[in-house]
């Protein structure tokens, strides 16, 4: 059972002035519809104490605004020529905790690397959005991570068609110096591309030339192509960018009218057997855009070229008519290969994302650290670059560098979670639509909460193997933000926090 505690609202209204002495006073008719229920720990605010009066006059709540119900009391009023005190009262329930999870900083997971998003054909950022992308302050993500895209329009590359990406990962380093960059290619420059009747060049190419999209590398210039991608590595090297590692293809098997080049798995992993000695950096395939395990097994199973992959990288874009979703790759598990997710974004149901729409992109990132025991989360765009004309906005922040509710979503690992930490075990989801993960890493302990439902709750933890005194939730609700409250007292070894509705909390030591 939800256990139920009961607490009497005691207030008095007041107000009105008259020329005469009346024989007696008149009491002001108080309204007050009984407030609905909360979770234990509930402060009192404009939320219950809403009651109207008929008379102009000031209200007194007892207990106060900032209360935990613990007192009750009346008052009088400011006028007592023509009116009376008035008292009304109401009760108001409040719900003991929903269920507890236990959180046990003994244990050791998977490492986290980071939280990121991409700058690929995007103008270059400036300083004020790369301070709101990487900066750890209020309205900031504290991001750890960019992904950006390698032109192909030479073979030999120059500032002139690198230069953008390279200076957005100098303006991600100046505000954190600590942010793996990586990069992707979306097709190998033309002059080595062929087609044939089953990877041909796509006819609705809204690029020219057509070979940009579509088509299949030509296994003549293998070679070539390791050397291109160690060049751009040496390039951004020479701008003062060490990259954390390189892909070698974007998405293997779209045939798209974007820049685009599809891959067999069999193609894959001759190429990685034959060619990516060539690389310094680590390499990352396949960046398959529905995690299809299929292109990347073949290379994991591969002794010639299994040694040669840095990390797994995959996408979670829709499989038929499904939402990809997080699941864990053994196959990588087994090789010793970390699983980056590198490229998704939600769609908000209006032109601008709202809570829900946080909501649902914390839980992607939760279930992609608990479930699919990914190392890091790299969401697509970071600004919405076509403001106006009523365009959705899919960004983590907007044209003015603000977050936007993905960004705030992101924001609650981001901020807190930092690379080198280790995901520990939690309670994933101790009651219906509450999501529980727990971090720990540089002194700090972390616990991501989310509420997807539609009503407040209140939640015990349970800590294990870690003394945490106090913990600073850190809050994204309807009204947005990623406000800090007041800290909580860890006492015994657990405490009780409110989680409002559809609301994101990480709780900080």
């Amino acid at each position: 059972m939800v256990p139920m505690l009961a607490v009497t609202m005691l207030f008095a209204g007041c107000g009105g002035s008259s020329t005469s002495t009346p024989p007696s006073r008149a009491v002001p008719v108080i309204t007050w519809v009984t407030p609905a229920a909360v979770p234990v720990g509930t402060m009192l605010g404009s939320t219950q104490l809403d009651a109207t009066a008929s008379v102009p006059g000031t209200f007194v709540y007892t207990p106060a605004s900032g209360s935990m119900l613990s007192t009750v009391g009346s008052n009088t009023p400011n006028d007592t020529t023509d009116y009376t005190t008035a008292t009304y009262s109401v009760t108001i329930t409040v719900n003991g905790p929903i269920g507890t999870a236990t959180v046990d900083f003994g244990t050791t997971n998977q490492t986290i690397r980071g939280f990121g998003g991409s700058t690929a054909w995007n103008p270059q950022l400036t300083t004020a959005q790369a301070s709101a992308l990487y900066g750890d302050s209020t309205n900031q993500l504290g991001l750890s991570i960019l992904r950006v895209r390698i032109d192909p329009s030479s073979t030999t590359g120059s500032a002139a068609n690198w230069g953008t990406e390279l200076a957005n990962a100098q303006e991600a380093l100046a505000v954190n110096p600590s942010v793996n960059v990586f990069a992707t290619p979306w097709t190998p420059p033309v002059a080595w591309k062929a087609t044939s009747t089953s990877e041909p060049y796509n006819s609705g190419c809204t690029s020219n030339p057509t070979s940009l999209c579509g088509g299949y590398l030509n296994p003549a210039n293998y070679e070539d192509y390791a050397a291109y991608l160690e060049s751009y590595v040496t390039f951004m090297a020479d701008g003062g960018v060490n990259l954390y590692g390189i892909s070698m293809q974007n998405e293997p098997e779209e045939n798209v009218s974007y820049e685009s080049c599809v891959w067999t798995p069999q193609q894959m992993d001759a190429w990685i057997a034959q060619s990516a000695s060539a690389l310094t950096t680590k390499l990352i395939m396949p960046e398959s855009a529905v995690f299809n395990t299929g292109f990347s097994d073949p290379s994991l199973d591969d002794p010639n070229a299994e040694d040669k992959i840095g990390l797994i990288g995959m996408h979670l874009y829709m499989n038929g008519t499904s939402q990809g979703s997080p699941f864990l790759y053994t196959n990588a598990e087994t090789n010793d290969k970390e699983v980056w997710m590198t490229e998704h974004y939600l769609t908000p149901a209006g032109t601008q994302p709202a809570i829900a729409d946080a909501i649902q992109a914390a839980e992607e990132v939760h279930n992609s650290l608990t479930v699919g025991n990914y190392n890091a989360y790299v969401w697509w765009w970071y600004v919405d670059f076509n403001p106006g004309g009523g365009l959705i906005n899919y960004g983590l922040i907007d044209p003015s560098s603000n977050p936007t509710y993905y960004g705030y979503a992101v924001a609650q690992f981001s901020r807190f979670v930092k690379p080198g930490y280790v995901r520990v075990n939690a309670t994933p989801t101790p009651a219906a639509g509450i999501y529980v993960s727990a971090y720990s890493g540089s002194g700090h302990s972390v616990i991501v909460v989310i509420n997807s439902t539609g009503a407040a709750s209140a939640l015990q933890f349970a800590i294990q193997n870690q003394t945490v005194t106090s913990v600073t939730p850190y809050q994204t609700t309807s009204a947005g933000g990623l406000a800090p409250l007041a800290p909580i007292t860890v006492s015994a070894g657990g405490f009780t926090a409110d989680l409002p509705a559809q609301s994101i909390t990480t709780f900080v030591q």
